[in-house]
């Protein structure tokens, strides 16, 4: 899932914002069968709250920064907040 979420980072261009929705919504998309076989936890928002974690991870590396929250919609085609990161 790490790996996957990496290339899904790299394919954004450098000096844009995106948010935890939006790497969701293309692994729901490009990637489902990832999305599918990792998704062990209780409830979506759980899942999600992961995958935000992992996408987090990536700060350390120089390959994001954490720039605040958003209000976007998810995958429930309703809005809510979320963690944004921009691309370096």
């Amino acid at each position: 899932m790490k790996g996957t979420i990496k290339k899904i980072i790299e394919g954004i261009q450098s000096g844009f914002i995106f948010d935890a929705h939006t790497v969701i919504q293309i692994l729901l998309q490009k990637y489902s069968n990832v999305y599918t076989a990792n998704s062990k936890f209780a409830t979506t928002e759980k899942y999600h709250s992961e995958i935000s974690k992992m996408i987090d991870e990536f700060v350390s590396d120089g390959l994001i920064e954490r720039v605040g929250k958003s209000w976007s919609k998810n995958i429930r085609d309703k809005f809510s907040k979320c963690v944004c990161w921009l691309k370096k």
